[in-house]
């Protein structure tokens, strides 16, 4: 078990980490995503058809606040996104409803 975060780099490692616990990755996922270089690590975890259903829709969420943030949120790449990720970002874009898991 990882330790919680404390800094954006510290949450990029705990990303990286195989053996990080399903709900460390998603706590640092958004703490990591203003690190440049976290964002090619989301978005692999939104196109890992393996990951958690959870995980990719909080992969596509923080790509979400991230692209938004660089102005590319409707042009950004979502090629390949697992069908939860691929969901979710397109709520985001306004352009269909939020991921719900299983209902």
């Amino acid at each position: 078990m990882q330790p919680i975060p404390t800094s954006p780099q510290e949450a990029l490692t705990i990303l990286r980490d195989p053996n990080s616990e399903e709900w460390q990755r998603d706590y640092a996922m958004r703490m990591a995503s203003v690190l440049e270089e976290a964002t090619a690590d989301i978005i692999a975890i939104a196109r890992n058809p393996d990951e958690p259903e959870a995980l990719q829709q909080r992969a596509a969420e923080t790509l979400g606040f991230v692209w938004r943030e660089q102005d590319i949120l409707t042009s950004a790449d979502i090629s390949g996104f697992a069908p939860a990720a691929l969901q979710e970002i397109l709520f985001q874009r306004r352009q269909g409803e939020p991921f719900r898991g299983d209902q």
